[in-house]
């Protein structure tokens, strides 16, 4: 069995598909398109309607002059065309005419100079032909080209007017010849004047839809563009209560707070003589150590608001790196002692001198060597270092050998109140997910970067880079 022949199916457009008119999406569209289109031909179509009368009705010396024995018959179609025209002038001027009848008013201008000059073609002796046929043809060109009706009234104008010239005039012309020169003519400018009107009203018909495509896209635009400046509106609204109500609290928080902190110290002191129960100094330690846990984290929720807001203050200060991690040290140390875990640090540029404010980079890596003792085990390890290369940029780094996270975690933790681990153990450290984000906004206000590597059950390296234009070297204190 022989294989199946494949099938090529080759389309050529052809004249039925060249010759199709853009649709306009609905009827009341399209009347909206012709009567503007009217409204702008108004005037131009009336003064050559005028003006064609008045040259059409002058004609009437060339009748008289060359019309022989028949002129008397001529002037008389002549006269009565310029009546009819009259009528479709008058008819076309109206004031609150429709645009169906303006039409009709050019056909009926159209159809009386046409069909009459066919009779006078007719009519008129031999020599006096051309002269009319010439006239014929300026009729139809130039009445098309100025009048510009649409192309349906302009197809059927042309369909009667020439049916009647060739079943007419060729038989009535001097000879074969002339009878073919003429209606090839004719014909000619007929064709002409029927494709230049579909050429014209094609292309009007794309630019008006076109136009209208346009104009829906310009306001599906504009529906966009506001309903982005109304969520633009309501999230800037949204971060501004939010940060309102953030400073608001302030006060109401840290009130109670400052009580809460001021007495349980007083009692842990014991300014005021030794207590003898021992259940005092165990609730007076919770009060103590929850009433700090909350101050950390109101700090935090108010510097994260500062930092979102650019209103947290900056005071730029020269200070020694070394000052910044010896206290960071002193301040994680007990924390570390209590959760078993070893706390080092390595200097390998000491003495590096920095032009920042020295609260902030202080609070960086706190928050650094916190959010590492958190997330590590007894008798894991966390390494501060700090390293400077021969551009002078300065990093910090800070690494633990604790959980670690996967790498997709590791732009969601920089986010306020993300953690990379969703589950119990991730809960169990506590903690509100601010001091990764806080880091970085500290960071970018003193035009810096913070990195952050991690292996998942390996441990996390967290690096607070500061740049060289921040450094102050020993030459340029010296200078």
């Amino acid at each position: 069995m022989e294989p199946a022949t494949p099938t090529v199916k080759m389309h050529f457009p052809g004249l039925a598909e060249k010759m199709r008119l853009p649709a306009f999406r609905d009827t009341t569209a399209e009347q909206v398109f012709w009567q503007h289109h009217d409204a702008q031909m108004f005037h131009l179509r009336l003064i050559f309607l005028v003006f064609s009368l008045v040259i059409f009705a002058s004609f009437y010396f060339l009748d008289m002059h060359v019309g022989g024995e028949p002129a008397s018959l001529m002037v008389t179609i002549r006269l009565i065309a310029v009546m009819f025209m009259l009528v479709g002038i008058v008819s076309f001027a109206m004031p609150y005419g429709t645009l169906q009848q303006r039409e009709n008013a050019m056909e009926i201008c159209a159809f009386s100079t046409g069909i009459s000059t066919i009779l006078l073609l007719i009519i008129a002796p031999p020599e006096a032909a051309d002269h009319y046929q010439f006239g014929l043809g300026v009729i139809t060109g130039v009445g098309a080209l100025i009048m510009t009706p649409r192309f349906r009234t302009t197809a059927r104008i042309l369909a009667i007017t020439m049916g009647v010239y060739l079943v007419t005039v060729p038989w009535h012309s001097g000879t074969m010849v002339d009878g073919v020169i003429h209606t090839f003519y004719n014909t000619l400018i007929a064709i002409a004047v029927l494709v230049g009107s579909f050429e014209r009203e094609r292309l009007a018909r794309v630019q008006a839809v076109m136009g209208e495509a346009l104009a829906r896209s310009n306001a599906e635009l504009r529906v966009t563009q506001q309903a982005a400046i109304r969520a633009r509106d309501k999230e800037i609204a949204a971060n501004r209560a939010k940060n309102q109500f953030l400073a608001s609290v302030s006060h109401e928080l840290r009130t109670p707070m400052n009580a809460i902190l001021g007495f349980s110290g007083m009692i842990r002191s014991e300014i005021f003589g030794a207590e003898t129960n021992p259940k005092y100094a165990e609730y007076i330690e919770h009060i103590h150590s929850s009433g700090l846990l909350l101050q950390t984290n109101i700090d935090d929720l108010l510097d994260l608001a500062r930092l979102e807001s650019g209103k947290i203050g900056w005071v730029d200060e020269t200070f020694a790196l070394d000052t910044i991690l010896d206290s960071t040290l002193a301040t994680c140390r007990a924390t570390a002692r209590e959760a078993g875990i070893t706390v080092s640090l390595s200097n390998d540029a000491p003495g590096v001198v920095v032009n920042a404010d020295p609260t902030r980079v202080a609070q960086a890596t706190i928050n650094l060597v916190t959010n590492a003792l958190k997330f590590s085990e007894p008798g894991q390890q966390v390494d501060i270092r700090m390293a400077q290369d021969a551009a002078g940029t300065c990093r910090i780094h800070v690494t633990d050998t604790g959980c670690g996270m996967a790498p997709e975690h590791l732009e969601r933790v920089c986010m306020p109140f993300a953690q990379a681990h969703a589950d119990s153990y991730s809960k169990g450290k506590g903690g509100l997910g601010l001091g990764l984000a806080i880091v970085s906004g500290i960071t970018a206000m003193m035009e810096g970067q913070f990195e952050l590597t991690s292996k998942e059950g390996v441990g996390t390296t967290a690096t607070l880079v500061i740049p060289p234009h921040r450094v102050v070297t020993l030459l340029d204190r010296a200078a």
